[in-house]
Formats: C-alpha cells, structure tokens, sequence
C-alpha cells in the first residue's frame, strides 16, 4: 500500500498535535519490528506505534491494545534507558523524506528517534546528540549495504537522497522548468522530478487538473499545463496548512487505497476518517488480520488436502481390488476346468489349454500353471483365489464406504476453512481436526484447552416473515444446529450432494412455513456451500425430525428421509440483508 512523504506528513501534523511536550511514561517492543510508547499529555494517555516491519511499516498513534512480551528485547531496554519519562520536544520531516525524527528531552540531554518508513529497508533508530547511533531495531552492516551501515557507534546519516525536488518549496517557474521535457505520461513525471509523491498522489493532482494520468508532456496543451501547477500548488497548499482528509478506498468489501486525502480519480467509495491514527488502526488490524487468517487457513487447508488426497488414492486402489474380487467366479471357473481335467495335465505345466465347458460354443481357453505345483494343488489354488476374493468383497465395499463419507467430511471442513470469517471460528475447527486425529495436540495446556471447548454461536439470520434461520458455521455446530438446538417440526436445509452448512429454520407457529421464508434459507444454504458460485444450486429440506445420524459418523454427517428440493441462485446481498 502507497506511504508517500504526503500521508508522513499527514501524520506529523497529528503527532504535533497530539504529542508534541508529551512525557514518555512507557516503553515497549511488541515484536521484531514494533515498538508502542505510552505517551502522557495534556491529562491524556496516548499510544504511538512505530513498525519497522518490511511488510507493514508505519507510524501512527493508536488505540488498540497490544500483548507484550513478558521479557523486553535488547532494543526495548535501550529505548527505556535514554527515553523514559523524556519530552518530546519536536517531530520533523527532513526534506519530505518518508523520515520522522521525533526529537525528545531527558536530564538536558537531547536524543533523536529516527523512523525511516522505507519498505524492507524501514528502520527505527536511536541517535543522540552529537549524531551518534546508539542501537537500531534493525542494524545494517557493509555486508548487507555497502551504501549505508547502521549500528551503534557510528555517525548516523540520512538514506542517499534521490535528486528530487521538495515541492513544499516548489515554486512555478521551477514547475514549468522541470516537467518542460518529460516523456514520461504525466503522473509519472511528477513523481520522478518532486520528492515524496506517490502513484495515488500523482495521478490525483493530474486528474484534478483535467488531464488523463497517461498523457505525455507533448499532448498537454498549454492551459492544461498551468492546470496542472494550480492542482499542483492546491494540493501542497493543503499540506503547508495541515488540512488533510485521511480517508480508504473500499471496493467490494476489500480497502483499494489509502491516502490522506479522498481520491476523486477512483470509482469506489472513499471512507474518511477523523485522524490519521483511525484510519491506520482501521486499515492495518484489518489487513494484518487477513494476513493471520490466511496463513492460517492456508495451514489447516493444507493438511485437510494432504488427508483428502490420501483418501482419494485409497479409494482408486480399493476400487481396482473390488473389481477383482467381483470377478471372483473367474477364479472359481478356472479352478474346475482344471479339476475337470486332471488327467491330461502333469506337473511342471505352466498353462493348460482346455475346454471352457460354461461357454455355450465351447471354445478352448488356456489357463495359467504354477510348474512347481501339481494340477490338483493348481486348482486348489484357484479354489483359495475365488474364496479369498469372494470374502474381500463386502470388506471392500464397508471400507469404500467409509472412505466416501471421509471425503464428505473432509471436503466440509475444508469448505469451513475457506469460509470461516475470524480466528476463532478456525480455532474451533482446528480442534474439531485434533478431536477427529487429523491433527496432533500442541501441549498439554492446549489439550485442556481443546477438551473444555465450547461450540460457538452459529451464523443467525431473520426471514422476511421474521423467522430465525440458523446457520452452522462448522461440522460441530452442524451436529449441534441439527441434534440439540432444532426441534422436530422446525426444517432443516443442505445443500444437495455438495459440502455446506446444515441451515435451520425455526418454526415457531403451527402451519406451513412461508414460500418466500423457505426461499431465502435455501439461498443461505446454497450460499454457505460449495455452490456458492454456482447459477442455480439444488438445496433439500425436511422436517428436523428425518435428519438422523449414524452411529460413529463424524461430524457434520448426516442422512435424512422424506425431503423435498428447491433450486436457488446464492444472492450475497440477500445474505447481508437477512443477517441479524
């Protein structure tokens, strides 16, 4: 996501605001990269968060609460050596650098915390007054930059400057000097000559002034030029005064940008905030969150497939064996025609060619000998083929079936992992797949952990005709919406022949339930399933009452009698409008 010099000193000014004569009450370092300072001012506590996190790199004050680690890093203790109860005094930004240096006070000595907000070379430094580098969260030594070392001792100097122009200083002839021969389209070639601006910037100064991002210098005609340097100068403008407008882009649920002003050139609609601490706080615990999720869900995914994947190989093995032992009576013929024939076979024979007396044209047929065997121990061996071929078949046949209800549950869970909306919904089927020995458990705090778990609350919708319609959001809360929360008349949903949430509607009057009440539980259904995406998905329902469970079925599998089918389209705005 773009952090240019723009949105940095969108956040200085709110730091000014917030922070400046604040006394430094605590120190800590929440991980690798992060550290929060607990800041009093004006009667106030407030939280600054600086991360020099390659990925998620940022500063901002903020209110939400962080775990830390019951012992302090290195680092951490440092910064409570010569920042505890110290002022801060100042926060620049050098020359419209993506740098903060929040200079602080403690015992008349001066020290400068330096945080350069630079991607994977993001950095939050110690220096003090005579420049000097106290400690790094992240030291940088001539092995891993030739350009630039960081580590305590040495004189701190600022990252190489590219040879830009700082347009808080910028004045119109310098505009119309630099930008005069650019080939470039025109947003680009405002971020190549001016310092701190990025793409969404960019392209927001050259859309205001009623030019297309894409345009090169020479297809500008002159008026458009001086409408560029008005944008220009109106956005800077807005800068020297601190008049920002931090805001998001959200498209299809998904935030598409962040700026610390709304962006006219983007379609989507643009949330804005009061501070540029609120929108971090909204942003990164959103986007980080994704982040968790995901790895996580990639995790438990991974070892469902690689158990999915098992079970599918099984299966192909199993099925060549059953057709084996479905033509057992091959076995069996074999073995009587060679009986039949004992007279004119010997042994060390390796075939014998015969009469198939069960053809009806009688042809001859050879048959395979073992020569070490005699012709009767050669039909007694085909006798033992048939009978052991014969036996296997029902084994066979119990174990595919038991293999096709894996699959079922397997594709269920794997289904509630990709549609599962917070940790603890997968926390829980994480323990679902420990429980069931998918998974081995972690320790034995964890084990209690897992053993007291409580099922937690399904999805919960409310019909057009007011009607609760329940939603399992995992096989455990499957087996709980349909053998212990519905009763015997309330209706039950599945989607038809597909991995999906066991859906409830509960009846709460005699009678029939309502068409359009019905309707919309089978578009939950089909949406809470792996039709999601489909065009026209086949959903069952039946009274509560036919849904039975066999003995030793795994979670979430159930047969049921005495349905009905409905087909629906899954409406994703249907969904967001029944929810309660």
């Amino acid at each position: 996501m773009s952090f240019d010099g723009i949105m940095l000193s969108a956040i200085k000014s709110d730091l000014l605001n917030t922070l400046l004569n604040g006394r430094i009450d605590k120190i800590y370092q929440i991980d690798n990269y992060t550290i929060t300072l607990l800041i009093r001012n004006n009667d106030h506590n407030h939280r600054l968060l600086i991360s020099a996190d390659p990925d998620y790199a940022r500063l901002h004050i903020t209110r939400e609460n962080y775990t830390n680690p019951p012992k302090a890093p290195d680092f951490c203790m440092l910064l409570r050596k010569y920042l505890l109860r110290g002022i801060i005094t100042d926060i620049e930004q050098p020359d419209f650098e993506r740098i903060l240096n929040l200079e602080i006070s403690l015992h008349g000595k001066s020290y400068n915390l330096l945080v350069e907000i630079m991607g994977k070379y993001s950095n939050i430094i110690l220096v003090d007054e005579k420049g000097i580098i106290l400690d790094a969260i992240r030291r940088v030594n001539r092995h891993l930059s030739r350009e630039r070392e960081i580590y305590p001792g040495i004189k701190y100097v600022y990252p190489p400057r590219q040879d830009k122009i700082n347009p808080l200083t910028a004045t119109e002839d310098i505009f119309y000097e630099k930008t005069a021969n650019f080939s470039d389209p025109a947003f680009k070639a405002i971020m190549n000559v001016f310092r701190g601006i990025g793409p969404h910037s960019a392209r927001e100064i050259v859309f205001r002034a009623g030019i297309k991002p894409e345009t090169v210098r020479d297809g500008i005609a002159e008026d458009m030029k001086k409408a560029l340097w008005r944008e220009f100068n109106r956005i800077f403008l807005k800068v020297r005064n601190e008049e920002f407008q931090p805001a998001v882009g959200i498209n299809t649920g998904k935030i598409s940008y962040i700026s610390p002003f709304p962006l006219t050139h983007r379609i989507e609609e643009s949330l804005v905030f009061e501070d540029t601490g609120s929108l971090f706080d909204f942003y990164y615990q959103k986007e980080i969150r994704e982040r968790i999720l995901g790895s996580i869900k990639n995790n438990l995914g991974s070892v469902v497939k690689r158990y999915l994947q098992k079970n599918l190989e099984k299966q192909s093995s199993l099925q060549k064996e059953l057709l084996v032992g479905e033509n057992a009576g091959e076995f069996r013929k074999k073995g009587e025609l060679i009986k039949a024939n004992l007279y004119q076979l010997k042994k060390g024979m390796k075939e014998a060619s015969v009469i198939d007396y069960y053809d009806p044209e009688q042809k001859e047929i050879r048959i395979p000998l073992d020569p070490a065997l005699s012709p009767s121990a050669n039909a007694q061996k085909y006798f033992k083929k048939y009978t052991k071929a014969r036996k296997s078949v029902k084994y066979i046949k119990d174990r595919l079936a038991m293999l096709k209800d894996e699959e079922k549950y397997l594709n269920q869970v794997l289904l509630s992992i990709e549609q599962a909306e917070s940790r603890d919904e997968l926390r829980e089927i994480e323990e679902e797949l420990i429980s069931e020995s998918y998974l081995k458990k972690r320790t034995e705090k964890k084990n209690k952990k897992t053993a007291e778990a409580k099922v937690s609350e399904p999805y919960r919708f409310l019909s057009s005709d007011n009607y609760e319609i329940l939603v399992g959001r995992n096989n455990r809360q499957n087996d709980y919406l349909s053998r212990k929360i519905a009763n015997g008349k309330d209706i039950w949903l599945h989607v038809k022949d597909l991995a999906g949430s066991h859906v409830i509607i509960r009846r709460h009057s005699a009678g029939e339930i309502p068409s359009q009440t019905l309707k919309e539980a089978a578009v939950l259904a089909a949406y809470y399933s792996r039709g999601r995406m489909s065009e026209n998905v086949a959903v069952d329902f039946t009274e509560a009452r036919n849904v039975h469970k066999a003995k030793g079925a795994k979670p979430g599998l159930v047969y049921y009698e005495n349905y009905q089918t409905i087909f629906v389209k899954p409406d994703k705005d249907l969904v967001e409008k029944l929810k309660k």
